[in-house]
């Protein structure tokens, strides 16, 4: 099995990996915002360009329709192809109420009629601007095709229009040839571009400019142009300025973006600055990385606080427990924590105490070396039961159990799990217990055991329902089956089987068999183990050369000591075959009292 790194190795790597999340994680919030940034700053300049262009090219729309109506009326064609003078100037009349009808709910719209020898006609409170108009732009317009004009400044009232020129075809008389008989031309305000402009939302320093097809400014949101918009403007003009592009200007990087208008031969230029429609997403971008930041100097400060909490004292205790044998007898481990390892050190000081004081008295005692050697055992047990907290071991195993829930390993927590319990069994209860007590513990075992050996070997237990409350001692069935894995299974090379049922029920009997197909026991220690297991009492425990057989002969002892001679226990093994083990106690068993507290 591939040996597992240290704690110590784990916890570095833990906070290497940590650190290096954060990290990683700064970094791909940083290009997630940023990119974000970017997909906003083109959409917001974009959506602005475009409510400029919509706002413009619905002025437009008013402009061309009022045109066509105006054009196409009964009273404009009447006025513009009659001869006689009374005539005109009772169609001119009715010109003007078409033309007052038609303009009546857009206050900032005019109509003008032109014949075609220039002469404007509109209603009254027009004529002192076609006055100025008529004799600076008016006669230029003639023969011109259909379209918007550029600006048009009016010195009577110093106002500039904008105007959409519209000939006037004949479309009673000659409709093949439609022969043109004047022009009409839609006047509108340049204050209402500058409205078109200033309805749109934007941040304080846009600049928005509309130009004309020779790219001159017809209006802008600036009061001046400035050198540096001047030069964003003959940029454009050569042609070296790309749609899209980020430029400088006034010291701030603006985004450029520019949309022809619809019916028109006009350009919508804008350009935001871009500090300020990241404004929002600026602060967030800081935020988001600040507390990633924090979040990895926690967890660095965590991580070093665990470690020399944690990993740095068990690995004392782990060099201290891989020293020499002889000298732990003599040297205690001396840890200034006072958390659960320095209480881990303080009960491993404690126990070797006890091995050192057990070991001089082996020593002294070697007469009768089995019956001691139950004495220790039994010792041993007592002074776990009585002198070793059994909450400390079972807070240990619950904080190894915490920390495999930590590092998300169910193996960890499965074998914590399983050796609380086996502990509980082991040093709390009756000394004898129903043989279903003794499958539940065995259950916990292999599920330890499957994680160790990565589900190398299989396993069945097949006891009927009917013999599970047989009487019998306590942990019998565990040390038996622990034999059989590390002295038949393991051994053998590939995978495994063991198998725990049921093998016969002779009258007042029961019998439980424990099988592997594992290496098997020499012939030689074979015979030796049936000799002392056929015996009533055991000589010596040294001429068995096996831990296998020590732990034959203590349950087989146990067994007969609480049943009589006539239980216990018989091996049968073949080398490279495996072994049977089979245990015989009675189908009834007196109930013995409970221990003593």
């Amino acid at each position: 099995m591939k040996k597992l790194g240290s704690i110590k190795s784990k916890l570095i790597l833990m906070l290497i990996t940590v650190i290096a999340f954060c990290f990683a994680a700064t970094c791909g919030y940083y290009a997630f915002v940023l990119n974000l940034i970017r997909d906003k700053e083109e959409v917001y300049v974009r959506n602005s360009v475009n409510q400029v262009v919509q706002n413009i090219q619905t002025s437009t729309e008013d402009m061309i329709r009022f045109a066509k109506i105006a054009s196409t009326s009964n009273a404009t064609q009447d006025f513009l192809t009659s001869s006689d003078p009374l005539t005109r100037l009772e169609n001119s009349r009715d010109v003007s109420n078409s033309i007052f009808s038609i303009t009546q709910d857009s206050s900032e719209i005019a109509i003008l009629i032109m014949e075609e020898d220039g002469v404007a006609l509109a209603p009254k409170p027009l004529l002192t601007v076609i006055d100025a108009l008529e004799s600076d732009y008016l006669p230029a317009l003639s023969g011109k095709s259909t379209g918007f004009t550029g600006l048009m400044h009016n010195s009577y009232d110093g106002v500039s229009y904008f105007a959409y020129y519209r000939p006037i075809l004949d479309i009673k008389k000659d409709v093949q040839l439609q022969r043109q008989i004047g022009a009409c031309v839609v006047l509108k305000s340049l204050n209402t571009l500058q409205k078109c402009i200033n309805l749109v939302e934007t941040t304080p320093h846009s600049l928005f400019y509309v130009l004309d097809d020779d790219l001159e400014v017809i209006v802008s949101n600036q009061s001046q142009t400035d050198s540096a918009a001047a030069d964003l403007l003959h940029n454009l003009r050569t042609g070296t300025l790309a749609n899209g592009a980020v430029r400088s200007v006034n010291g701030s990087d603006h985004m450029i973006l520019f949309q022809s208008v619809p019916n028109t031969d006009w350009l919508v230029v804008g350009a935001v600055p871009l500090n300020e429609i990241n404004s929002d997403l600026t602060g967030l971008l800081f935020l988001g990385i600040t507390v990633l930041l924090l979040l990895g100097l926690l967890f660095g400060f965590w991580g070093i606080a665990i470690f020399r909490s944690v990993a740095l004292p068990v690995f004392e205790i782990s060099r201290f427990l891989k020293g020499d044998a002889y000298s732990k007898l003599h040297k205690r481990l001396y840890l200034k924590n006072e958390n659960e390892v320095g209480v881990l050190a303080e009960q491993i000081n404690r126990m070797l105490d006890e091995l050192s004081e057990m070991t001089h008295t082996i020593l002294r005692n070697n007469s009768n070396m089995y019956e001691l050697d139950l004495a220790r055992k039994r010792a041993e047990l007592s002074a776990l039961q009585s002198q070793i907290n059994p909450h400390f071991l079972y807070n240990t195993l619950d904080c190894i159990k915490g920390y495999g829930y930590l590092l998300e390993s169910g193996e960890i927590v499965q074998i914590a799990d399983s050796l609380a319990q086996i502990m509980r069994y082991c040093i709390k209860g009756r000394d004898i217990v129903a043989l279903s007590d003794e499958i539940g513990i065995v259950r916990q075992y292999l599920s330890i055991i499957s994680i160790r050996f990565d589900n190398r070997f299989a396993f069945e237990i097949d006891i009927p329902e009917s013999v599970q409350a047989v009487k019998m001692p306590r942990f019998i069935l565990q040390p038996l089956v622990e034999n059989a894995i590390y002295h038949g299974l393991e051994p053998k090379y590939g995978a495994g089987r063991l198998r725990i049922y049921c093998c016969g029920e002779a009258p007042g009997t029961v019998q439980i068999c424990i099988a592997d197909n594992g290496a098997g026991i020499p012939p030689d220690i074979l015979q030796k183990i049936h000799a002392e297991l056929s015996g009533s009492s055991p000589q010596s425990l040294f001429g068995v050369e096996s831990q296998k057989g020590l732990a034959l002969l203590n349950i087989n002892q146990r067994i007969r000591q609480f049943f009589g001679p006539e239980y216990g226990l018989s091996l049968e093994s073949t080398p490279g075959s495996g072994t049977l083990v089979r245990i015989s106690i009675p189908a009834e068993a007196p109930e013995p009292p409970a221990p003593a507290d």
